[in-house]
């Protein structure tokens, strides 16, 4: 363990036990029922549809219970567009909804709900036929009783999409928005079982359609007919889908139960009843599944290597792949002046981040930035010293102390947030220069097969383009691997123009901190990260504001100045290296929230990839836009912690379910007893 300095003594020190919950922050994933496998990635042809094989259903569902105590019990949102993520901590865990695709770790999207999906030719049109037998469960609950709301169909479907669409429906602040705006336009319903939705760029086959299954942003298929039938009111706080798993008697901050359903149309579940307990504190939780009178139990990686003193085991609910990304996210770098899909002007230089000459954001918009800029270095621009800052503060990361003290030994440490260990196309000794990057920009300056250039311009002509010939050091290695190294880290901070001053600080910065997508362990990474930096001679203020209510509008709106501790784009791994990242850093995003910085090399790139229909070259085009997020330093990751809870081995023999961005636990219908 290789905790730095003083500072980050002290920080260990207050530490203690650290509650690992699940917090949700998007939507979740569903293990694929037998089916055919989705399309191999052809050198150039279109998607073709996939059949779904006939599942085998169930007469009866099982009369097993299963008992977790978690830290809250929360309401159960049915309204999606009232979420600020997309769902509730416990609700998008429960197994309510099926979900269109699938994307299953060996097929690039498998069947689901959709029993066939195809794009056409064009690569600009996805059309998803609908299974015949999703019918939509009756919550056990008062007013919902003897109530019939029929089966999801292909209204159901299209209304789903475009609700959970922020260009669609703009008045929605949910994390999907951005995402599947970036990707579709309004969806329809031709037939009772078809629908149609169409692309925003010319995509080959399912890269971007990923956004149904990856990250944040699957699509839940609520009924429609119920929402019809009982009215926003009613339903606001009862999920109603067509999932394995129905809602009975629910108590928030008390306790909660769902029933599994006769005759899905999916694997039977192994367990009849899932019921959650509200037990706040680890210790009471750990002595419950001792006792027997829970089976399963939330915990905190701080408490891990004694569970088995204790009779009981940590097991993980997602594969190693199936994990979720940290990092120090630098908005407010706001690099282009077009927004890529509608082609109309933005003024990025009006932003309130550039009233405030802030040492981790340059402006790339000379004198159009209000603030007067009088610390750079001799010959130095304003980007590349903030691009000098970002790397340094990113060298005073210790990752691997993260991972040792907070969370228990368990995880991996990163570098960027879409780029790690467990990703594909990961090369540890992978480094960057300035000379290869301006490269890029002019590789991509010429005319490209899809509407990027077209709409985009030149590479050359990309605002940041003249910079790699004012870069400090145009012949650095910029590692893919950055070590924690506080001497390599002054050295950049003194190159930016940010020596220590006499009383040993260098500038002062804010840090956003919150119980973020690993649960309370967020506030306590942030303030170990916010220690480095101390350590360096920077002094940080941690700020604890409500992420939802007072950080999401500023990130939505391109106003959020400071650097954020959480994940933006990437809650798996589990994805081809020809996928491109998702779009929440572009402006394809607005008008919903993504990570509030973008230019216009990250829009060519994911419209680049996205048209490309040979692997190979978009494995490459992938390389290249790593590159330059290392390069510029926009994510500074941290870990990739696994996903698992406490289990008592006498009940329970695993829970291998599937990534989830919605909390360290998975699906209750993967949940597999001791018989």
């Amino acid at each position: 363990m290789k905790f730095v300095g003083k500072y980050m003594s002290a920080i260990l020190a207050l530490v203690g036990l650290v509650a690992i919950v699940g917090v949700a922050c998007g939507g979740d994933d569903e293990k694929a029922a037998p089916a055919a496998s989705a399309p191999a990635a052809a050198a150039a042809a279109p998607a073709a549809a996939v059949p779904a094989a006939a599942p085998a259903a169930s007469t009866v569902a099982s009369d097993v219970g299963v008992t977790m105590a978690i830290r809250e019990v929360s309401e159960q949102f049915g309204d999606f567009e009232v979420q600020t993520y997309g769902g509730s901590p416990g609700e998008e865990n429960m197994g309510y909804f099926d979900h269109l695709l699938v994307h299953d770790g060996t097929d690039p999207l498998a069947p689901h709900a959709a029993k066939a999906w195809s794009i056409n030719d064009a690569g600009n049109e996805l059309t998803l036929t609908i299974r015949d037998d999703l019918k939509v469960n009756t919550p056990n609950m008062e007013g919902f009783v003897g109530k019939d709301f029929g089966y999801i169909k292909a209204a159901d479907v299209a209304w789903n999409i475009n609700r959970q669409n922020a260009v669609v429906n703009p008045s929605l602040g949910a994390a999907i928005g951005a995402q599947l705006g970036a990707t579709f336009g309004e969806c329809n319903a031709l037939d009772e079982y078809t629908v149609k939705c169409p692309m925003i760029t010319d995509i080959f086959w399912g890269i971007p359609i990923s956004e149904f299954d990856i990250n944040d942003t699957t699509v839940r298929l609520d009924s429609k007919n119920a929402f019809d039938q009982m009215g926003a009111a009613a339903m606001q706080f009862v999920p109603v889908g067509s999932g394995p798993f129905t809602m009975g008697v629910w108590k928030p901050n008390d306790r909660g139960t769902v029933h599994a359903v006769p005759d899905h149309w999916i694997e039977p579940p192994h367990v009849g009843t899932f019921t959650v307990i509200q037990v706040p504190d680890t210790s009471s939780r750990v002595a419950m599944m001792q006792t027997g009178e829970a089976d399963l139990g939330s915990i905190d990686f701080g408490r891990i290597r004694e569970l088995e003193t204790k009779g009981l085991k940590f097991i993980q609910t997602m594969s190693n792949k199936d994990t979720m990304t940290l990092s120090a996210i630098w908005p407010g770098n706001l690099w282009t002046d077009l927004n890529a899909k509608t082609e109309e002007a933005i003024e990025p230089w009006l932003s309130p981040v550039y009233e405030v000459d802030h040492p981790h954001i340059g402006c790339p918009w000379g004198d159009k930035c209000p603030y007067t800029d009088d610390n750079n270095p001799s010959g130095m621009s304003d980007m590349e010293q903030a691009r000098l800052v970002r790397w340094g503060l990113s060298y005073a990361i210790d990752r691997q102390g993260i991972v040792d003290v907070l969370q228990g030994g368990l995880g991996t440490p990163i570098y960027l947030e879409l780029m790690g260990p467990l990703f594909p196309g990961w090369q540890p000794d992978r480094t960057v220069n300035a000379a290869m990057i301006k490269a890029n920009h002019e590789k991509y300056s010429v005319q490209s097969t899809t509407q990027a250039s077209s709409v985009l311009g030149k590479g050359t002509d990309w605002i940041e383009y003249k910079e790699y010939d004012n870069a400090a050091e145009p012949g650095h290695e910029w590692p893919w691997t950055i070590p924690t190294d506080l001497e390599e880290a002054g050295r950049l901070l003194d190159l930016a123009g940010f020596p220590k001053g006499s009383d040993g600080v260098r500038f002062e910065i804010s840090l956003n901190k919150y119980a973020c997508e690993t649960g309370d362990v967020c506030l306590e990474q942030a303030d170990a990260v916010g220690a480095g930096w101390e350590e360096l001679g920077v002094k940080t203020t941690l700020l604890t504001e409500e992420y939802g209510a007072v950080v999401v509008p500023r990130m939505r709106d391109r106003t959020q100045p400071w650097p954020v501790v959480k994940n933006c784009s990437v809650e798996t791994a589990n994805y081809p290296f020809d996928w491109p990242p998702p779009s929440a850093d572009s402006t394809f995003s607005r008008p919903a929230w993504g990570c509030s910085f973008e230019n216009r090399y990250l829009d060519y790139m994911y419209m680049e990839i996205n048209g490309e229909r040979d692997k190979a070259k978009r494995e490459d085009l992938h390389l290249d836009m790593v590159d330059y997020y290392y390069y510029w330093q926009l994510y500074s990751g941290m870990v990739q912690p696994p996903r698992g809870v406490a289990a008592n081995p006498e009940t329970v023999v695993s829970w291998d379910s599937r990534s989830t961005a919605g909390g360290y636990w998975g699906r209750p219908q993967h949940i597999i007893p001791v018989k």
